[in-house]
């Protein structure tokens, strides 16, 4: 199964929207999908927890009527972090600072000769020229061959589930929030040291090259709507460097608590929308709501 690519899609929409187009992919997905949904009540109030992939193929269809009743429902509509409009401008510009090497230096400089020789085998074969990743930090660029992967499936941000629910909200008039803001989202990989980095990146490299139709093993467990499938993969994808653990789910997962808790305080109804990921297994979202006593329906 492909490595982090898997919680990429599942955990991290600012880097998902690096991407913007698809092609046809080999394998296809299930055509199907009934995702997870929880409903977190506290007096007499209301907030639903939907678990997203943020790039997903055209003919995955995931709408159901208990979820067309809780969109229906609510009237603030909550993600991880802006991507459109002064979101993409910031990405931009964190790039710049937090993702690319100092000038003279370049990715081969800071790379063992084997793992830069297999990054451009992974490289050409999602089609993705090396020579793009030179200025890259080694998380960027296993961030930017993760994404074309996805890509190269069939995968777009254009269908992920974040992109249909906002856009929906947007013309419906109804009000937005976030989790993060994408400098704060970003700074969760800006801050790896540079020995996780490049191991986050030999393991990226070395899924590519073995295991082609991992983003469709992603889509698979998602749309069971079975959190014990979704935590199988997670699981695989941390086991290797479970630093990265900490740093990219379950400091967010805290950081997240106190704001979801305001919500349940307010007298509007929030649908919140955030990566699959983060709402499975003993450090999800849910078990800490669940922990604090809260009333949690769902799987």
């Amino acid at each position: 199964m492909m490595w982090i690519s898997k919680a990429l899609a599942a955990l991290f929409v600012s880097l998902a929207a690096l991407s913007d187009f698809a092609i046809a992919a080999d394998q296809p997905p299930p055509a199907a999908a009934t995702p997870a949904m929880w409903v977190v009540e506290k007096s007499g109030k209301t907030l639903y927890l939907f678990g997203s992939i943020h790039l997903l193929p055209a003919q995955v269809k995931w709408r159901r009527p208990e979820l067309d009743a809780a969109i229906a429902a609510s009237k603030v509509f909550v993600f991880e972090a802006p991507v459109d409009g002064g979101g993409g401008s910031a990405m931009a510009s964190f790039i710049e600072t937090g993702g690319k090497l100092p000038a003279g230096t370049t990715l081969q400089d800071v790379l063992p000769a084997d793992l830069y020789t297999q990054l451009e085998d992974a490289s050409w074969s999602v089609n993705y020229p090396p020579m793009l990743l030179k200025q890259f930090r080694p998380w960027l660029a296993a961030v930017s061959l993760e994404l074309f992967s996805y890509i190269k499936a069939g995968f777009s941000t254009w269908y992920g589930v974040d992109q249909v629910i906002e856009s929906e909200a947007k013309n419906n008039g109804r009000s937005l929030d976030y989790l993060e803001t994408v400098e704060e989202q970003l700074s969760f990989f800006s801050r790896l040291d540079r020995k996780v980095e490049i191991a986050y990146l030999r393991e990226t490299v070395r899924s590519i090259l073995q295991e082609p139709n991992s983003p469709n093993d992603l889509v698979t467990a998602w749309a069971s709507g079975k959190p014990e499938n979704m935590i199988g993969l997670l699981d695989d994808a941390f086991e290797k460097i479970p630093a990265l653990r900490g740093q990219l789910l379950i400091a967010r997962n805290r950081n997240w608590i106190p704001k979801l808790e305001a919500m349940l305080a307010s007298p509007d109804t929030h649908f919140v929308t955030v990566g699959v990921g983060h709402l499975v297994g003993p450090d999800s979202v849910i078990a800490q709501l669940r922990a604090k006593g809260y009333k949690v329906l769902g799987p």
